[in-house]
């Protein structure tokens, strides 16, 4: 009857009114014998609440101290609806990691752009500490999948037929992942003399 409303005297008051106020509403009049048989069995699990210091209501879960085991959500006796933060966390995980990406792909814009040597070197330090890396693929294979062909020169050799010569733009990647690939220029053919 009560929802734990501050201990065993309070929760006692509050049965012992619900049962006097259901008495009087069943017998159509207020009768101390009717109120008495209502309200026995409240006064009695109030005087022993009160004797062994426990509360009528039921009690609120303990919280489970930090770095003791707990059982995995949705298993064993506390097992319940899952919590409303615990479904929301890969959404927020997911929204941080869209977040990141917008974030590091508007600082590549900017450093594209940056005209000054002091802008390109911080933003350059703030991509190393976040693990943000940029590639150089001087003197690499060519790889369609991982490289972008912006132009050809002739190769001296065959040798080098394949190898990019220089980079155009520099690609990145974020913590392994290809944000953008480098646009270079490759080898192709032979020099024929």
């Amino acid at each position: 009857m009560t929802n734990r409303l501050g201990g065993p005297l309070v929760g006692a008051l509050v049965g012992l009114a619900a049962a006097a106020l259901g008495a009087v509403f069943l017998t159509g009049g207020f009768e101390p014998v009717t109120l008495a048989v209502a309200a026995g069995s409240v006064v009695i699990a109030a005087v022993v609440a009160v004797l062994t210091g426990r509360s009528i209501a039921p009690k609120a879960p303990m919280p489970v101290p930090v770095g003791a085991f707990a059982p995995a959500p949705g298993t064993g006796a506390g097992s319940g609806p899952i919590p409303v933060q615990q479904l929301q966390e890969p959404a927020r995980a997911a929204q941080a990691l869209s977040d990141r990406t917008v974030l590091v792909e508007a600082c590549i814009w900017m450093r594209d752009r940056a005209t000054s040597p002091a802008l390109a070197q911080h933003l350059d330090g703030a991509f190393t500490r976040v693990g943000v890396t940029g590639v150089d693929a001087t003197g690499q294979r060519f790889d369609p999948a991982v490289h972008e062909a912006g132009g050809t020169i002739a190769a001296g050799s065959p040798a080098e037929d394949g190898i990019i010569a220089r980079t155009e733009q520099i690609g990145y990647t974020d913590r392994g992942r290809l944000l953008r690939h480098p646009i270079v220029t490759v080898y192709r053919g032979q020099v024929r003399a």
